[in-house]
């Protein structure tokens, strides 16, 4: 069996043998054999490296007798201090056990870390025909990741133990071979077959930007997140996972790793991931790491007024804004940004780490209708709407200069009569005239005397208002959508109410139509209450009907105010069908062609050819009449037709006639010919 072959690779090998090595890192290409080689003796205890009991080999011998034994050391798994690292050494074609023999037995693979070997060598199994080498040998063993830094693993040596036949093989990486001297069994040197890998403290994640965003520890939806990871296991796949504080996660990617365990990778933040601190999770099955990060919602603002002399003081408390980027507040005198900002001087602040802020707002200008937080995004705005009472100023102040202000025993209620004008009137209050009984009449005494209680007037209840903003279609092409498939989207907004009366789920229409009239209709969503200046962020499925193209127009309105209605384009084409329907027109003009070229070679073998039945001029008849006319030949005569299944017989020879014979010009052939040749020519004249 190949024994001509393996002799010249043997040679070869012994040849080279101490050429060969490998330094791999977490991956190794197959080599043909390790330096070194082997040698074949009786051992004389169980130990491995015992002396030999006696020699077989005489001199050394190779580790392969192929010209690539496929000798290879990798690792694979953990990164990080703490895990795991499995060590697979791999013998492709191995040394000659017994070329007399078949044989059964263990090879034992002995491996060290850092120059440490390891406790206890691997043992596999093999068996080998008489002549054959050992083949198809893998160990593994997982080695624990004790510190950090560079590590080596290198394959020391490998026994082959045949215990029937009292027969051991000892190769590793021992460059001579002398009976009773120096050899791999009395003198053993480890291989130069190594592998490599690095390994870190622990496993990270680090959050290196976050579009639109000035910190790297929160995003909103939309927002892309960049994250590099170390630690984790080589060549491993590795999901990204956003989860709340209540281990509620909602999965946003996934990555393969370098073979040192290492990946760059980008995310965006979903529609659907928990708002609220949180935790970006980063697993690959072997290894996890969690890091801080928190998802926005929608931004909102909570306001409070209080009365001045002259002004009224807003006060904003917003959550949800992006953290450490300033917002500006202004005021306007209308209901949003497109009104005109009045006198109101602008208020600048910034938000915390937490996305949120407080600043006052000083209203003083009668034409102000709402204050108006803003903060500007890289390449957006986004904003809340706060509309005031109306209320500027009108708020009570003491005097202190006036002993009487506070006195009720005063006898003039209405204060000082030489300063007409001075009293000051609250909202509500009833103002008293000074009244001086005359001197003449005795004052009454004391008679009880009921106050009727003040009717205080009902509140106004504020017509509800209710904004949206944001309106955008979420959502991919599929693979069916470009073959014609029903295309859909989420139509996602945000509803702000805008009025000063709670809104209880107001009822949402939308319609899709070719045009932006069409009249938006009532659909199942379910808007949950909301008070004055509350947000909230509403989801519509959208689908069109199959094979749809063009652009459509998705028309909106929440509640029955003109800040509710939206509208918001959608362009969509089945770039898939286009090309099917392309390529069967292609084929179709293929197949008209080849039809065409088809007709044309039936015209042309429907031709009368020399020989055929309907040949104009009958060869054999001419050959046969020139035969007669040069006297070799018999006279020729009309052929003798014989139905199927009766014998032929000779006809009577013909009486004595003038010679007439069979017409060498077939007439009736000579007729389909010039018949066939006037509809050719009137086919090509059409």
């Amino acid at each position: 069996m190949r024994s001509g072959v393996r002799v010249l690779a043997a040679l070869l090998v012994v040849g080279s043998a101490a050429s060969y090595g490998l330094v791999a890192a977490g991956t190794a290409q197959a080599v043909a054999s390790p330096t070194g080689g082997c040698w074949t003796y009786t051992p004389s205890a169980a130990a491995l490296d015992a002396p030999p009991a006696s020699d077989v080999s005489t001199s050394l011998g190779p580790w392969t007798t192929v010209a690539d034994g496929g000798y290879t050391l990798t690792t694979a798994g953990a990164t990080a201090v703490g895990g795991e690292r499995t060590v697979t050494a791999t013998i492709g074609s191995g040394p000659v056990v017994s070329t007399t023999a078949a044989v059964t037995g263990t090879a034992s693979f002995l491996l060290s870390v850092d120059g440490t070997a390891l406790a206890d060598p691997v043992e596999v199994p093999f068996t080998a025909d008489a002549g054959d080498p050992v083949e198809d040998l893998v160990a593994e063993v997982d080695v624990p990741i004790a510190a950090a830094g560079a590590h080596q693993v290198r394959l020391d040596a490998v026994y082959l133990d045949v215990p029937g036949q009292s027969l051991r093989v000892a190769c590793n990486g021992q460059g001579s071979g002398t009976a009773g001297g120096p050899n791999p069994a009395t003198t053993p040197l480890p291989t130069d077959l190594t592998s490599s890998y690095n390994a870190v403290a622990s496993a990270t994640a680090v959050v290196t930007a976050v579009a639109d965003q000035a910190v790297l520890d929160a995003g909103r939806p939309s927002d892309v997140v960049s994250v590099d990871l170390t630690g984790l296991a080589s060549s491993a796949a590795a999901s990204l996972q956003l989860c709340s504080t209540a281990d509620v996660c909602t999965t946003v990617g996934d990555v393969v790793t370098e073979p040192d365990g290492s990946a760059t990778t980008t995310f965006m933040v979903p529609a659907g991931a928990p708002v609220g601190t949180g935790i970006l999770r980063v697993d690959d099955g072997t290894s996890r790491v969690d890091t801080g990060f928190t998802v926005l919602g929608a931004q909102t603002v909570v306001a409070a007024e209080a009365l001045e002399t002259d002004s009224t003081v807003v006060t904003l408390t917003g959550t949800g804004w992006d953290p450490q980027r300033p917002v500006i507040i202004r005021g306007y005198a209308g209901t949003d940004s497109s009104a005109e900002a009045t006198s109101d001087p602008d208020v600048v602040v910034d938000v915390d780490a937490t996305g949120g802020f407080t600043a006052d707002f000083e209203v003083s200008d009668e034409d102000t209708e709402s204050v108006i937080a803003d903060q500007a995004r890289s390449a957006s705005h986004i904003g809340a709407v706060y509309l005031i009472s109306g209320v500027i100023g009108g708020a009570v102040t003491d005097d202190p200069t006036d002993p009487d202000e506070d006195d009720p025993t005063t006898d003039d209620p209405a204060g000082d009569a030489d300063t007409p004008g001075s009293t000051v009137t609250t909202p509500g209050s009833v103002t008293t005239p000074d009244v001086v009984p005359p001197d003449d009449i005795p004052l009454p005494g004391d008679v009880p005397v009921e106050e009727p209680e003040s009717e205080t007037p009902a509140a106004t209840t504020a017509e509800a208002d209710l904004s949206v903003s944001e309106a955008h279609l979420d959502g991919h092409t599929t693979l069916g959508e470009l073959f014609g498939g029903a295309p859909e989207r989420d139509l996602v907004f945000l509803v702000e109410n805008v009025g000063d009366t709670t809104v209880d789920n107001p009822i949402v229409r939308v319609t899709v139509g070719r045009t932006d009239d069409v009249e938006p209709e009532v659909v199942p969503v379910e808007v949950k209450a909301l008070d004055p200046g509350e947000q909230a962020v509403v989801t519509v499925p959208l689908e069109l009907p199959m094979a749809a193209f063009g652009t459509y127009h998705v028309v909106g309105q929440v509640g029955d105010t003109g800040l509710g209605a939206f509208q918001v384009e959608w362009t969509t084409y089945p770039w898939g069908l286009f090309a099917l329907n392309a390529l069967a027109l292609v084929l179709l003009a293929v197949g008209i062609r080849h039809r065409v070229t088809e007709r044309r070679r039936v015209a042309a073998a429907a031709l009368p050819a020399v020989g055929d039945a309907d040949a104009v001029v009958d060869t054999e008849a001419a050959e046969a009449w020139w035969a007669y006319r040069a006297g070799v030949g018999p006279k020729p005569s009309d052929p003798v037709v014989v139905p199927v299944g009766f014998t032929t017989v000779a006809p009577p020879p013909p009486p004595e006639e003038p010679m007439s014979g069979e017409a060498v010009v077939d007439l009736d052939a000579a007729e389909t010919w010039w018949r066939r040749r006037a509809e050719r020519s009137g086919s090509h004249a059409s």
